[in-house]
């Protein structure tokens, strides 16, 4: 659970459409659900492609570099204020998905965790104990999104770190 379809190059594409998605596409305070083109290499009826399904999703959103508050490490991880975060929630695995563009702030629906996207996924309410995981992103040759790497921890809930 380490893993997922995200790897150095893998173009960002819309989850409804599967288009792939250059820096311009995304506006000011607009959040959009992206899928790995990686997925599309997967045949439907393959059991992995729902595995990767439901570990892949990431919320891509656009807000001022200036409102950014990276931690050490992460200044180069946005493209022009776009930033890429796992849509599963740290807590209970529900898809965080209602974002308030005024505080940056994502919810997850099922708790009510907060997660501030201008300051790393920090948790700020609710009865998540860690961060979401942020996914670094990069242009490609063509000017498209796409992943610098896979994430840099493990995506989902605590629970699922546990050695069973």
């Amino acid at each position: 659970r380490r893993h997922t379809a995200w790897a150095k190059g893998v173009r960002l594409l819309t989850d409804v459409g599967h288009r792939p998605i250059r820096a311009s596409d995304v506006h000011l305070d607009e959040m959009v659900s992206v899928m790995p083109s990686t997925l599309r290499d997967i045949p439907d009826d393959d059991p992995a492609r729902l595995n990767e399904r439901a570990m892949s999703p990431v919320v891509l959103v656009r807000m001022d570099p200036a409102e950014l508050d990276p931690t050490e490490g992460r200044e180069d991880w946005h493209v022009d204020g776009i930033v890429a975060y796992s849509k599963i929630c740290t807590h209970v695995v529900c898809p965080v998905s209602l974002y308030d563009r005024t505080t940056h702030h994502l919810l997850c629906p099922c708790h009510q965790a907060t997660f501030d996207l201008a300051d790393n996924g920090a948790v700020v309410f609710g009865p998540a104990t860690r961060p979401l995981p942020q996914l670094p992103l990069e242009l490609d040759d063509d000017g498209y999104l796409v992943a610098r790497s896979d994430f840099t921890e493990a995506v989902g809930p605590s629970y699922w770190e546990r050695e069973v």
